[in-house]
């Protein structure tokens, strides 16, 4: 082997096994508990929560389904993410689904490439995959000058769907670094066989168990025939239509796990009632003596406590930008639909009802998690969310102002749990596990895995990792989004968070951009235009602003509201509706500025009206104010 070629095959080596690029490495994991095997991680999976792995299954085939962007392409990028992310699994299933669909082996393994980027000659691909590296990057180095570069190249709809990608693919790379997911042998044979020269091991997704090992992994066929079930189930025409069913059980096909069918839960607390003691009992769900049954091996050490613990909040520091922050509110990640409303199905389980772990320390759990992962504007609601809970325990819903401050103690305390008197053992274990899942790459081992089953049972195990793998994609679209705060959640915030040293970084915004209330609220606003007889759009009230319904006549994977061609299913490319597709349009966004001389000016060719602040490109100019500045008309 040449000496290059050998430089190149240990920078491969390096970056697979070090998870990102170019992630700050702040920490060592202690290598005997990288070692440690996972103890029936089958039990544990959040494969067993049907409904919330029903969700994660029907946002993942539809967010990897040709839309915006092809699905060949959407492959590439989960590839590309899962390498930066450190999921060995999901590069695995990546790669071989692009080998499925006929992608080259030279061009697969070239993903894996330190400057797969830079030899990207399409400049439109390049700024996605630019996107992509800065929002895996440890902090986060999204920027109102990344959403210029991609303002530069996409439309609003095309760049919400890269972001919904990108949140779907960083709670599923969660979901592996929590629990490594069992890879299935046909799969596995293959990755050792064509994947060795970058490097890539199974590291814990090999399993010799017959009970851990999947039975097929979600490529190929599968996720062709979980596809079409996903288009027969889905109401075109009814924006209101819950989210589709799977006739199918791909869960066991997937796990191999023989999870029940049954989703009922009979007594309305929660847990559904396979895992229900006492399946008419409200007030009761375990049965006695199932958490001590969960105890670990006597063989397992304790937690290594000293090992782990790391200041893990960093307030955010605020980048000087060549571009202000503007027009954030149009990008909707609630798009596809249909990924949508698999979206949905999974944070129904996070902030529904109290089930195994109540709400209150779900919430608490969520907060630990987004400090650590730098998410403010999740940060900001769950802080929000641990007030609204402890609200209820004082009369009348309301904590006296006079007992604010002590109430305020049990947050602030979060920002350094491990010295705090606050909280239990066994609060502090899944304390734990939350801050280590929020870096990148992960800190998560078996370790904690096995300090959480010291104190709980697998059910409530299950429930924290699905509140974490649902903090996961929520943090990844907030900071790529940049998000602005409702008023109501920002006010508490600022309030009372900032005296522990806490800013709101780049989520406050100007009136235009405003989000209309806390989230919990939109469920009321919701039912209110029900009793008007007018159509309840969740996501037109998240973005403040109506969205078209998701019809799509050509089923090209673009929703008509969108498609310049909408019963042709070879094109869709009409920003501007002119009739000209935009890859031959010398004016993209028809606001008589070519695109040659947008790209000169600085101006975005996609849009009319960069800044969104109400006059146009062209007018600005004329006018002599700036363009790409909302203030400045």
């Amino acid at each position: 082997m040449k000496k290059a070629a050998k430089i190149l095959l240990v920078f491969f080596v390096f970056n697979v096994i070090n998870g990102s690029l170019d992630a700050q490495d702040q920490f060592s994991v202690p290598k005997e508990d990288e070692a440690l095997s996972y103890y029936d991680r089958d039990k544990i999976d959040v494969s067993n929560l049907r409904g919330f792995y029903n969700g994660m299954l029907m946002a993942d085939v539809m967010v990897h389904s040709d839309g915006m962007f092809d699905a060949e392409t959407k492959w590439k990028m989960t590839l590309y993410q899962m390498i930066r992310l450190g999921s060995n699994h999901y590069q695995l299933r990546s790669a071989y689904q692009l080998h499925l669909m006929g992608v080259s082996m030279p061009e697969i393994l070239a993903v894996w490439s330190p400057d797969y980027i830079d030899s990207m000659k399409d400049k439109r691909l390049k700024a996605a995959f630019q996107y992509l590296k800065e929002v895996t990057a440890f902090p986060s180095r999204v920027t109102d000058d990344t959403h210029a570069l991609l303002r530069t190249h996409f439309t609003d709809r095309q760049i919400a769907e890269l972001m919904t990608l990108n949140g779907i693919d960083t709670g599923n790379a969660l979901h592996d670094n929590l629990i490594p997911i069992p890879s299935d042998k046909k799969t596995l044979a293959w990755g050792a066989k064509n994947l060795k020269p970058v490097g890539w091991k199974p590291g814990h997704n090999k399993s010799t168990s017959a009970k851990e090992q999947r039975a097929n992994a979600f490529v190929g066929d599968m996720l062709e025939e979980a596809y079409e079930e996903v288009i027969a189930n889905w109401n075109r025409e009814n924006v209101m239509a819950p989210g589709p069913e799977f006739e199918s059980d791909f869960v066991n096909m997937i796990t191999g796990y023989n999870v029940s069918k049954s989703k009922e839960d009979a007594d309305g607390d929660g847990v559904e009632d396979p895992y229900d003691a006492a399946p008419d009992d409200p007030k009761s769900w375990m049965a006695p003596g199932l958490d001590k049954a969960n105890l670990p091996k006597s063989s397992v050490p304790k937690f290594n406590v000293a090992a782990y613990d790391f200041k893990f909040y960093e307030a955010p520091v605020s980048e000087r930008t060549k571009y202000p922050f503007s027009d954030r509110q149009n990008i909707d990640i609630g798009w596809t639909r249909k990924t949508g409303n698999g979206v949905n199905k999974i944070e129904e389980y996070f902030a529904g009802i109290d089930r195994a772990t109540p709400m209150k320390l779900r919430w608490q759990l969520f907060f630990v998690y987004q400090l650590s992962s730098g998410c403010v504007h999740c940060q900001i609601h769950g802080s929000y969310g641990i007030y609204l809970k402890m609200m209820e325990a004082y009369p009348n819903g309301e904590i006296p102002e006079e007992e604010m401050p002590e109430a305020m103690k049990e947050i602030h305390a979060l920002f350094d749990f491990e010295r705090s008197d606050m909280f239990t053992e066994a609060e502090k274990s899944i304390f734990r596990i939350s801050r280590d899942a929020g870096p990148v790459p992960s800190r998560v081992t078996a370790a904690h895995i096995e300090d959480l089953r010291r104190y709980y049972s697998d059910r409530e195990i299950q429930e924290i990792l699905m509140t974490l793998i649902a903090g996961a994609r929520l943090s990844a679209n907030m900071r790529s989004q940049l998000t602005v705060t409702d008023r109501l959640s920002m006010t508490f915030a600022l309030r009372y968070l900032s005296p522990n040293g806490w800013n709101p970084g780049v989520h406050t915004g100007w009136p235009n951009e405003q989000r209309p209330g806390y989230m919990s609220e939109i469920a009321q606003v919701g039912a209110g235009l029900l009793q008007a007889g007018k159509v309840f759009d969740y996501s037109s009230e998240w973005v403040g602003k109506n969205v078209p319904l998701a019809l799509d006549a050509d089923d090209d994977g673009v929703d008509d509201a969108f498609d310049g061609f909408p019963n042709d299913p070879s094109k869709w490319e009409d920003t501007d509706r002119d009739g000209i597709e935009d890859i031959y349009d010398d004016d993209i966004d028809g606001d008589g500025l070519t695109n040659k001389e947008e790209i000169v000016l600085g101006t975005f060719p996609y849009k009319a009206d960069s800044d969104a602040d109400g006059v146009a490109d062209a007018t600005e100019i004329k006018n002599g104010t700036d363009p790409v500045d909302p203030h400045n008309l």
